[in-house]
C-alpha cells in the first residue's frame, strides 16, 4: 500500500474536511448566536444551545456539509493524484462517522442527524468524479 496513494490523502482530506465545517459551524452560529455563556468545546453546553437552532439553521448547516464534503473529496482526489476513488470514498465515510458522534452527544433532532449522515459518502464520491482522470478506450473518453 502506498502512502501517498491511499493514506496522505485519507488524512489530508479528512482534516481539511473537518476544519472547513468547524469554520461553516461557527459562520452559522454568528448568524443565528448560540445561548450567552455557551462553550462551543462542551457537549452538554453546546447540545442545549443547538436544541434552540432554528430550522433555518440547520438547513444551512446541512448546506455547510455538504459543501465541505464535497471540497474534503476533491481534496483528497488531487492528493491522491486522481488515481482511484477510495481516498474520497474513506474521507466521506470519516466525515459521516463525526456526524454520528456529533448526534450521539449533542442531541441534534433526528430529521437533521438523518440527512447530514447521508450527505457524506455521495458528495465526497461526487468531488472525486468531478476530478478523476478519464480512462481512454479506443480513443474514447469514458
Amino acid at each position: 500500500m502506498q502512502i501517498t496513494k491511499y493514506v496522505l490523502p485519507v488524512v489530508v482530506g479528512a482534516m481539511c474536511g473537518m476544519i472547513l465545517i468547524i469554520l461553516g459551524r461557527n459562520l452559522v452560529f454568528t448568524i443565528y448566536p448560540l445561548l450567552p455563556g455557551t462553550d462551543k468545546y462542551d457537549a452538554d453546553s453546546l447540545g442545549r444551545s443547538i436544541k434552540l437552532l432554528p430550522d433555518k439553521g440547520f438547513i444551512m448547516l446541512l448546506v455547510n456539509s455538504a459543501v465541505c464534503s464535497f471540497l474534503a473529496g476533491i481534496i483528497a482526489t488531487l492528493v491522491s493524484k486522481r488515481e482511484t476513488m477510495r481516498p474520497p470514498l474513506v474521507v466521506g465515510f470519516v466525515l459521516m462517522l463525526a456526524a454520528v458522534y456529533d448526534f450521539i452527544n449533542l442531541g441534534e433532532p433526528t430529521w437533521f442527524a438523518v440527512i447530514n449522515v447521508l450527505i457524506y459518502m455521495p458528495l465526497a464520491y461526487l468531488g472525486y468524479v468531478t476530478l478523476r482522470k478519464k480512462i481512454v478506450v479506443n480513443d474514447q473518453n469514458v
